[in-house]
């Protein structure tokens, strides 16, 4: 197959290959890199170091390049040809196909990535004999379609700019969409806070967002581990976690069945003594455990409740914003305002806006999984929530979302 005419599978199949042996040591390959390196920089650098990106293409191609349908049968991947279609189509739903390619050095090496994934990397004088046809594929590849928009961005660069602003698929892009638009796309996602929040809650809410911002409260003068059970137990039953059977349950035997499990200790100590708390706090609290998760989850879905001291006493901090469990943070949050408990609530701002539907969520590409995604997006406009475009009711979510401009390519 000649390179200038790889089709999207062929291409995907080679960048995975080379994602797993991205050292490159073969010299043709490395002289097509150098020309595609140095043609990239005849454009600006994207930002303080030398990366520089190009949107590049790949047609779709027949079915026949996606796999043989008799050897996908007989491995179970489909049942029918109608299933071998419809697999190609949800792997390759549109007929081109765009990658973002970029290109950097460091400390005399080269770095090459597509969709940040790194794909080769490379010293210009460590050259062997060590052969891999899939990267001197793929380097003819990126040789041939570098030549081709570098060319058509020297004939008429605005144009160039235009024509990805018109054509770059908006799963490509970064976007914001309004929680409440959001809602009115996806109601059953509005369900449970408009069964939940009412007037009223919202107006406490707002008071946890004055008093976490102003730290507006009674701290509490010493401190024990019983109080920790007994405030995470207030907690746990703000959201109903424990059915009637589980009553007879003790605080700490909820924290032990709700918690991450890795609590340093703080389960051994006399629940009655402040000394022995004050002294766990100051010495073994940072064990490397996470005593203060009482919600187990991901990185991103858990919930936590620290315990905070400063020179006026002991405080809680309640974290715990993810889109799939912030009610459950909300719910916590308004039982311990109620029962007059010390703590502030982190990103109170963000969840209050959250609560209200006046948030935005953030869109991320395809190729981005969408979480701690906060560094893509302007700090003003508060994003802790983010999604991918996906397919279901795609074309609503593209009208109602805003699109944040695209990066102006410029020549150097």
């Amino acid at each position: 197959m000649n390179y200038k005419s790889y089709p999207a599978p062929v291409v995907d199949g080679l960048i995975q290959k080379c994602q797993a042996y991205p050292t490159l040591k073969h010299g043709e390959s490395i002289k097509n890199l150098l020309l595609v390196f140095y043609m990239m920089c005849k454009m600006e650098k994207q930002g303080d170091d030398e990366l520089r990106r190009i949107w590049i293409t790949a047609e779709r191609g027949n079915i026949e390049d996606f796999g043989e349908y008799n050897e996908l049968a007989e491995s179970g991947d489909v049942e029918s040809y109608k299933d071998y279609e419809e697999l190609w189509k949800t792997e390759y739903p549109d007929k081109i196909k765009w990658y973002n390619f970029s290109v950097n050095k460091y400390m005399d090496v080269f770095y090459f990535y597509i969709d940040s994934a790194l794909i080769f990397q490379f010293k210009e004088n460590e050259i062997s004999e060590q052969v891999y046809d899939f990267q001197f594929g793929l380097s003819q590849w990126l040789l041939k379609k570098t030549e081709g928009n570098i060319t058509r961005i020297q004939q008429d660069i605005s144009e160039f700019n235009e024509y990805l602003n018109v054509n770059l698929p908006y799963k490509k892009r970064f976007g914001r969409l309004l929680r409440s638009d959001f809602w009115t796309i996806f109601p059953d996602y509005m369900k449970d806070f408009k069964n939940f929040i009412s007037p009223e809650k919202l107006e406490i809410l707002e008071k946890i967002q004055i008093q976490s911002n102003s730290m507006s409260f009674r701290y509490l003068p010493t401190f024990n581990s019983g109080d920790f059970f007994r405030f995470c137990e207030i907690s746990y039953d703000a959201n109903a976690y424990f059915d009637k059977n589980n009553n007879a349950l003790t605080a700490k035997e909820k924290y032990s069945n709700l918690s991450d499990g890795r609590d340093c200790g703080l389960k051994l100590l006399n629940e009655n003594s402040d000394k022995e708390f004050f002294n766990w706090y100051d010495n073994k609290m940072n064990c490397g455990g996470h005593p203060w998760e009482i919600c187990r989850g991901g990185n991103s879905t858990h919930i936590s409740l620290f315990v905070c001291r400063n020179e006026f006493g002991w405080y809680l901090r309640l974290e715990g914003c993810s889109e799939t469990r912030v009610l459950e943070t909300i719910k916590m949050a308004l039982a311990l305002f109620n029962r007059e408990i010390p703590f502030i609530l982190g990103k109170s701002e963000e969840i209050f806006r959250i609560a209200c539907g006046t948030d935005f969520i953030g869109i991320v590409p395809d190729t981005v999984v969408p979480v701690y995604c906060h560094g893509y997006f302007p700090n003003e406009d508060k994003i802790i929530d983010f999604m991918n475009l996906g397919t279901e009711k795609c074309n609503e979510i593209v009208n109602m979302a805003y699109w944040y401009p695209l990066h102006e390519i410029r020549l150097r």
